[in-house]
């Protein structure tokens, strides 16, 4: 009988097992470069999610027109 865990690994964990480093290897990829990855996506979301906050000065502003000055297509700007 096979027993369930349900318990994620850290990175670290993650990056020591063996069957992972072969595959990175395999794929060319070190444990450097996906540390470096995470710590992008983490500045990423806390740079959207500061962006998100109430009383911040971002705006999402959607522009639909068509390229090179074609007016015959709609434009919108939604604040």
């Amino acid at each position: 009988m096979m027993s369930y865990v349900d318990q994620e690994l850290s990175i670290e964990d993650m990056l020591a097992d063996p069957i992972v480093q072969t595959l990175m290897r395999y794929d060319g990829i070190s444990a450097s470069d996906v540390r470096h990855t995470i710590e992008q996506v983490n500045q990423n979301r806390a740079q959207k999610a500061e962006a998100a906050l109430p009383g911040t000065h971002h705006h999402n502003r959607l522009h639909w027109g068509a390229p090179h000055g074609n007016t015959s297509r709609l434009r919108h700007n939604a604040a």
